[in-house]
């Protein structure tokens, strides 16, 4: 009984059995934005960026491999769809300005409170309840947006922030 191909599974069998390294693996083909995030990502690896935007792809996931990248002091995530940021966020020692602004953000990871470096956070318009107390260890923080979300309480440690 012949099997019927779809054009995916077609082109994964055809080029896998054409390559001795395969370059397929049995997940879903990534959305055309997370195609695009991953081209960046990767160009900024190689290039040594400081600076990475991602904005306005309607990402609803960002690549971990976003924690890769020692050398950034800005990261543009603003309009997307996130829900969630990765916490690899957290060991991008140098960054100075993060923007998460017009997403769909309900958490913040804690590991942002590592971003010893960090001048500037923009989590405004997003769909925030509480943000972590650990933001307030950023010492060199003097702008942090909250504004739009569905904040109950913040925090007493950012009372600590020079903010």
């Amino acid at each position: 009984m012949a099997r019927e191909m779809t054009a995916r599974h077609f082109a994964r069998h055809f080029i896998a059995s054409r390559c001795p390294v395969p370059l397929f693996r049995d997940a879903p083909m990534p959305s055309p934005q997370i195609a695009e995030a991953e081209r960046r990502i990767q160009q900024a690896l190689e290039t040594k960026a400081t600076e990475l935007n991602l904005s306005g792809l309607d990402l609803q996931t960002v690549p971990p491999e976003l924690g890769k990248l020692a050398n950034l002091t800005q990261l543009s995530l603003f309009q997307n769809q996130l829900t969630t940021v990765p916490p690899e966020l957290g060991k991008l020692a140098n960054l100075t300005e993060l923007s998460l602004f017009q997403n769909q953000l309900t958490t913040v990871p804690p590991e942002l409170g590592k971003l010893a470096n960090l001048t500037v956070l923009f989590l405004n318009q997003n769909q925030l309840t509480t943000v972590p107390p650990e933001l307030g260890k950023l010492a060199n923080l003097t702008v942090l947006s909250l504004n739009y979300n569905q904040l109950t309480t913040v925090p007493p440690e950012l009372g600590n922030s020079p903010i």
